[in-house]
């Protein structure tokens, strides 16, 4: 990794900013205070648990002592209709948190966020903007981005005598460890019956996002989601095998990933990065068990060539800045942006264990610094080297597409239909939708 450059503006830089823009303004929306400070909003969401809100607010005012951040709560579950309301009522924060991919394209064309594509370019430079792409325009910048790694216990594999995973392995690579670990876990005193070589998710991008990110040509607009074809087949041979619970058993009884890999009851499981900090907490508390794990990066096609950057998915949570900003409040909320997504946002995120869109040698120092964290080169790199492609691809017919598609993933790891028919009757009802259309 090579180190990047900060991108922010020096406190005293940002205060002559503010007084320039803040010359004439009265108390309005765009004005700064009589004594030179301005306040601006930020949303969030589930702030007594979701850290990451106050981490960056704190963070900015301490190096931006004229600025004040004030956090809006917002409900986690409802959170995407609350801001839809505000935004076509024009009551919404000065700087919006996109807080995922379904609601982007909706947002940026309903005229109520800026174009920010200034902000994107600079960043752009040193870190990967592109999730946020609308035909050349940037309406959100990311400051955090999810992607998808390989879990796996080192504890496990050392008892079962079993050599751990190293990076450029492929799905039939993973396939033959998790058959090697079926054959050796019992004999290292592991109830064959509840514990499992692995343990994948029952959510559709287990499946259909690894295929649309590692497929060349892969195109979820096409209508043609044939690419898909040898994941599931892949998917069902775990399930046959007995490599990982069915998809019927976790769905019907609401199995959890924390659950599964936190409590030994799998090896291995691929999962956001987002988990660290979950798997840090529930060891510290005892809501996990203790054991030493590691991360490699996620299997690769094993019909096309190993990229030498591991290509993956993952999803990304941004900063958008409401399109009703002026003067002073512009100025304050730009510069929150361009922090909160940059370096110094980073290394503020990186310290609490929330994974940054911006990486550096500083951030991943602060990131692994944690106790509990894995030492291993292998960990560091596969948490900050690969191509991640969004779980969710923009468009507006996205939520319509992705509804679709879980109707026919439901129906394929259940059996209820052929992955064959499963694909064909999937890609027939989403052409019959018109969502394809409306992209």
């Amino acid at each position: 990794m090579n180190t990047r450059r900060a991108l922010s503006l020096t406190s005293a830089a940002l205060a002559t900013a503010l007084a320039l823009s803040g010359c004439g303004a009265g108390s309005g929306s765009g004005g700064a205070s009589a004594d030179g400070s301005v306040e601006i909003t930020l949303s969030g969401w589930n702030l007594s648990n979701t850290p990451e809100f106050k981490t960056l607010a704190d963070g900015f005012m301490k190096d931006h002592p004229n600025v004040k951040v004030t956090l809006k709560e917002y409900s986690a579950d409802d959170y995407d209709s609350q801001v839809t309301v505000d935004i076509s009522g024009g009551a919404t924060t000065d700087v919006v948190t996109m807080k995922n991919m379904s609601k982007y394209y909706s947002y940026a064309t309903s005229g109520g966020l800026m174009d920010i594509t200034d902000i994107a370019t600079d960043l752009g430079k040193n870190m990967d903007v592109s999730v946020y792409d609308l035909d050349g325009k940037y309406f959100a910048v990311p400051y955090r981005t999810d992607s998808w790694v390989m879990f796996y216990n080192k504890d496990m594999f050392a008892k079962a005598g079993v050599a751990e995973p190293k990076a450029g392995w492929t799905w039939d690579d993973f396939i033959k460890v998790c058959e090697e670990l079926k054959a050796k876990l019992p004999a290292a005193g592991y109830d064959a019956n509840a514990v499992k070589p692995t343990y994948m998710h029952s959510w559709q991008t287990v499946v259909q996002s690894f295929a649309l990110a590692q497929t060349k040509g892969a195109d979820y607009f096409s209508g043609d989601y044939s690419y898909m074809k040898p994941y599931y087949e892949r998917a069902l041979k775990m399930q046959d095998e007995d490599l990982t619970l069915s998809y019927s058993t976790a769905t019907a009884s609401k199995v959890q990933y924390q659950a599964q890999f936190g409590n030994q009851k799998a090896a291995m499981v691929p999962m956001g990065s987002w988990y660290i900090a979950t798997l840090l907490d529930q060891q510290k508390s005892g809501a996990a068990d203790t054991f030493e794990w590691g991360m490699v990066s996620v299997p690769q096609n094993p019909d096309q060539s190993v990229p030498s950057t591991p290509e993956t998915f993952g999803s990304s949570t941004g900063f958008a800045l409401s399109s009703k900003l002026s003067g002073a409040k512009l100025d304050a909320a730009r510069e929150f942006v361009k922090w909160a997504c940059g370096e110094g946002g980073a290394t503020a995120l990186a310290g609490i264990t929330s994974t940054p869109a911006y990486m550096s040698d500083a951030v991943a120092t602060a990131f692994f610094a944690k106790d509990g964290m894995p030492t291993d080169d292998q960990s560091k790199v596969a948490w900050s080297e690969h191509k991640t492609t969004p779980d969710t691809p923009i468009g507006a017919g996205t939520a319509e597409i992705q509804a679709l598609l879980n109707v026919m993933h439901s129906a394929i790891m259940t059996g209820t239909k052929s992955i064959d028919k499963g694909l064909t009757d999937g890609t027939a009802e989403i052409k019959n939708s018109g969502a394809l259309d409306a992209k």
